[in-house]
């Protein structure tokens, strides 16, 4: 009787868990950089428009005077804001994933390379450009964005 009673408020807890999620269900689809916007569901389908454009380059960064020397591995990013309501863009948002899978946030890297995207807020149609980067030697596969609650708002895959 006290098993089933642990195994019923573990279940509770895990679908509370999931439940609280802002992010579930709510997965941004995947761009390949370079490509359209603008996704094909099929034949005869209307497209669907991404609401946040992500167009990804690797790129070198060119350090800063304040560098503290060590290896950096950068993407060049143009954000383009697809939607009619206000996109806030900052260098926080990112994360670099690489070839290995593993994840990279550009926080220890900030201030250490030149052309940082810029903290704004684009209106509908504007974009944004600058660099990315990383600490460390790796090869950037997929850059994500998140919206200022954190959750994934666009990814697009470095050409």
């Amino acid at each position: 009787m006290r098993i089933t009673t642990i195994a019923a408020l573990t279940g509770a807890a895990v679908l509370a868990l999931a439940a609280c999620d802002p992010a579930a269900g709510t997965t941004p689809e995947t761009q390949t950089s370079g490509k359209s916007s603008v996704h094909a569901t099929g034949k005869g389908k209307a497209a669907k428009r991404v609401p946040i454009k992500l167009v990804v380059k690797r790129a070198t960064a060119r350090k800063s005077v304040l560098s503290q020397g060590g290896a950096l591995s950068c993407v060049k990013v143009t954000v383009t804001n697809q939607t009619k309501k206000p996109l806030e863009v900052n260098p926080l948002y990112f994360s670099i994933t690489d070839t290995k899978g593993v994840k990279h946030t550009p926080d220890d890297a900030m201030g250490e390379y030149e052309g940082e995207i810029d903290a704004t807020t684009l209106a509908a149609g504007e974009k944004a450009v600058g660099m990315v980067c990383g600490k460390g030697h790796f090869t950037p596969k997929v850059l994500a964005m998140t919206n200022p609650l954190f959750s994934e708002a666009a990814r697009a895959e470095v050409a």
